[in-house]
């Protein structure tokens, strides 16, 4: 992977750098060609048995109503993640305060599978060209999809679910049900419909699903679903209220309870704004970003999740790449969780 060159004093690790640099191959977190946690790239079919994890960028925000510019996300997410990508590319141990976990995290295969390919002006070609990429890669390891809006995520989980070929629960952090069974202005294929979208497939169901940091406004056949399917929703104020550890708890052991696969869903707009501004339906009132990752490190260690996405970041709407940054250092988190047990 091509490096960028400077003098002998810019190469050179120091105290305020934090060590910096951390192997040959990536001496800086701004030099070098940008994928995802500074992972190799690879196509799907070059995976191999023993990769860990497989990144899937989907540059597409077609199924917005509000802001665009989700499109953009996962070049900025891989951009921003070349911080926290030098623990994963190091020979030394690191450890994580928050969690107090130790580990040498280039014991972790990763790769970047590049882009699925997008149709720009129509969803529905969109959603069987990506879910056509994200079986290839479920088919070999982990995927993690980094979007693009939310309607992106009923796709993949089809993807994903088309390998294990059984029910899959769902874990969503999000601000918005997004359960939209049709829509007189967007019809049935938007960023307000993929639960809906995911409810009628031949593996998704609202009874193996639970919400978590849902807030704002819904339509009122949101709460026929609650009365009607067995459902879990921890709204944003029952986070605040009970803290986020009991509502990450009580989602993992619902969805748990039926099903042996879980895909995990994370929307950005899941955190308050004041956190979290680059996203194109902003709702205040949500988790902290605290709590985001805090949330991600409980649900990085439950094994039945087998996939993951983190979308709806839109950078051009945010500040300073907080959004970004929160981003790329949740799906870290979520990785560390998953693949070494706090001390």
């Amino acid at each position: 992977m091509a490096t960028n060159s400077g003098s002998d004093a810019e190469q050179q690790p120091t105290d305020a750098e934090d060590d910096e640099t951390t192997s040959d191959s990536y001496p800086t977190s701004y030099g070098g060609i940008h994928t995802f946690l500074r992972a190799p790239a690879c196509e799907p079919s070059e995976l191999t048995a023993d990769v860990d994890v497989g990144f899937v960028g989907i540059p597409f925000d077609g199924g917005v109503t509000r802001e665009p510019g989700a499109r953009h996300g996962p070049s900025a997410l891989r951009k921003s993640s070349a911080w926290q990508g030098r623990r994963f590319h190091s020979d030394r141990e690191s450890v994580s305060l928050p969690t107090e976990r130790t580990a040498n995290y280039s014991d972790v295969t990763l790769r970047d599978c590049g882009d699925a390919p997008v149709v720009p002006n129509d969803i529905e070609a969109t959603a069987e060209k990506v879910t056509e990429y994200m079986e290839s890669v479920a088919a070999k390891t982990m995927p993690v999809m980094l979007g693009g809006d939310h309607y992106l995520t009923y796709p993949a989980f089809v993807g994903y679910a088309n390998t294990v070929e059984d029910d899959v629960g769902l874990i969503h952090l999000d601000a918005h049900s997004d359960t939209s069974d049709d829509s007189d202005l967007y019809g049935k294929h938007y960023h307000g419909s993929p639960m809906a979208r995911i409810d009628e497939s031949e593996y998704g169901s609202y009874d193996n699903h639970a919400m978590i940091g849902i807030r704002g406004h819904s339509r009122p056949s949101f709460l026929d679903i609650l009365e009607e399917r067995d459902l879990y929703v921890d709204y944003a104020s029952d986070v605040h209220d009970k803290g986020i550890e009991a509502s990450v708890q009580g989602a993992i052991d619902h969805v748990t309870e039926n099903v042996d696969h879980v895909y995990l869903t994370m929307d950005i707009d899941v955190v308050d704004p004041g956190f979290a501004p680059g996203t194109g339906t902003p709702e205040h009132g949500g988790l902290t970003s605290n709590q985001f990752l805090r949330a991600v490190d409980r649900l990085g260690a439950c094994d039945a999740i087998g996939a993951a996405d983190l979308v709806e970041v839109a950078p051009r709407l945010d500040t300073g790449n907080t959004t970004s940054l929160l981003g790329s250092n949740a799906v870290s988190r979520l990785l560390e969780a998953k693949f070494y047990e706090s001390m």
